[in-house]
């Protein structure tokens, strides 16, 4: 799931879609946002991706600052392993695989890496929902698209050569990854919408899986969270944002204040 929108009602969450717990159908409407790409409205006005442009916030946070840079600064200290290993907290749509497997197809990595993609999802989205999202125009990528959300919950898929997916379907909380990660993609819904999922006790539940130097990338810089992510051993980052975002994040963990190559300690959140 992307970013959430919301304007109204702090009961309306991502667990929770309605007041009363119900899941409905008639909840979802695909919208086309600024940069042409498709997303989500729910109820109370929430979205799942930026109004400013769907494609262009899951490329900018999850992509350029997260996925790139993990290639990047491990291809330059010699430290790429043969799998990359992936956690996305937030299924949703499924934008944020599409895109890591486009990268993978561009040469991102050797042709010898493969990627072990984790990620949560309480309420995945109905097939007539899914049907409606066009991402690409690219066949190969299309039919990725389709195994995404086709595979089976709760159990390793091939979801294309060299890329195998586990879908866990259920609450974040109490969760923990089958392997250890290096890639985090944070994009639950936002604090004002779903605050459970901004804190201490669900970041020290991930930490334990975690790689060290591990690089978590996030549309949220909420201060609090941000202090979440110092106490839990990260450095963090802020960053340029896209659309009307004006700051993202990039944390690097570091449990024992390690340095870490190319973190900056003017680009350093203090």
């Amino acid at each position: 799931m992307a970013t959430a929108r919301s304007n109204t009602e702090q009961h309306a969450t991502k667990s929770c879609p309605h007041k009363d717990g119900f899941f409905d159908e008639s909840s979802y409407q695909v919208i086309v946002t600024e940069d042409g790409s498709p997303t989500i409205r729910g109820m109370w006005d929430e979205t799942y991706h930026s109004i400013s442009g769907a494609l262009q916030e899951s490329l900018h946070v999850y992509i350029r600052n997260g996925l790139r840079y993990f290639a990047q600064r491990n291809a330059e200290e010699g430290s790429l392993s043969q799998t990359v290993h992936i956690l996305d907290v937030g299924f949703g749509t499924g934008l944020n695989a599409l895109l890591t497997y486009r990268e993978m197809l561009s040469g991102l990595f050797p042709e010898s890496t493969s990627i072990y993609y984790e990620t949560v999802e309480k309420f995945p989205l109905p097939e007539s929902i899914i049907q409606q999202l066009v991402y690409t125009d690219s066949e190969q990528e299309m039919e990725f698209f389709r195994n995404i959300h086709r595979g089976k919950w709760g159990m390793p898929f091939r979801a294309a050569q060299g890329f195998t997916m586990l879908k866990h379907e259920g609450d974040l909380i109490g969760y923990h990854p089958a392997q250890k990660i290096q890639i985090v993609y944070y994009d639950p819904f936002s604090p004002a919408v779903q605050p459970e999922l901004w804190t201490s006790e669900i970041i020290d539940g991930i930490t334990p899986s975690l790689q060290k130097n591990a690089v978590l990338t996030t549309y949220c810089c909420r201060g609090s969270f941000k202090h979440v992510l110092r106490e839990s051993g990260f450095v963090i980052e802020r960053l340029e944002g896209t659309g009307k975002k004006r700051h993202i994040l990039r944390a690097v963990y570091c449990p024992h204040n390690l340095r870490i190559t190319g973190v900056t300690s003017s680009s350093m959140i203090k």
